[in-house]
């Protein structure tokens, strides 16, 4: 009588990524995910950019105090995001499957599609919660080595990363939308910059 071996741990990688994938095709998340990401990423790197524009033009001279300041901000945009969207997407997605229910006449809780919803939620919630935090995360990134390269190239080199990260999610929304690549690009990096004019217009304006 020959015993049954389990499947190794590749096969069993295997067989959830394929289940995973098939979550997504079910639940046609991808888009969505692609839209959340995007946005809000792009509303990390603005925060960042308020938060650098306001360090600077504060005389913040302190590495220790503008990471505090960022990576509370980040740690706070993460948790935001990630329960604000799960409990928006489980509320929505929960009623569209009690609907889809009551016109079968049938419960769905242990199918794919109801797994899929699921999938969906979570995959959701990680794309809003991570995407700015993840952007905002490597913008500040510089004062870690503030020690070696000096406050004012950390704040220099913190604005430049923002400003190509803009640029970057700019490309990304034009090779969606099918659009100009360099020119959406650009609209991203005038948002930016408007940014940091209004910051300087508040400063003067202040003192």
């Amino acid at each position: 009588m020959s015993v049954r071996q389990k499947p190794g741990f590749g096969a069993r990688l295997h067989n959830v990524a394929g289940r995973l994938r098939r979550y997504h095709e079910i639940s046609e998340v991808g888009e969505l995910v692609r839209r959340y990401v995007a946005l809000n990423a792009f509303d990390g790197v603005l925060t960042t950019l308020g938060i650098l524009a306001g360090g600077y033009l504060g005389g913040v001279d302190e590495p220790r105090t503008l990471l505090l300041v960022g990576f509370s901000t980040v740690m706070a945009m993460a948790v935001s995001g990630f329960y604000g969207s799960y409990l928006v997407e489980k509320a929505e997605r929960g009623r569209a499957m009690r609907e889809l229910e009551e016109s079968t006449l049938s419960s769905l809780e242990d199918t794919d599609i109801a797994a899929a919803s699921r999938y969906a939620t979570v995959v959701i919630a990680l794309a809003d919660g991570g995407s700015p935090a993840i952007a905002s995360a490597l913008a500040f990134a510089p004062f870690l080595f503030a020690g070696l390269i000096g406050m004012t190239t950390a704040y220099a080199v913190s604005v430049a990363i923002a400003i190509v990260e803009c640029f970057a999610l700019g490309v990304f929304l034009g090779h969606v939308s099918r659009e100009r690549l360099v020119l959406s690009g650009l609209k991203l990096v005038v948002a930016g910059g408007a940014l940091l004019v209004i910051s300087l217009l508040l400063e003067w304006w202040v003192a």
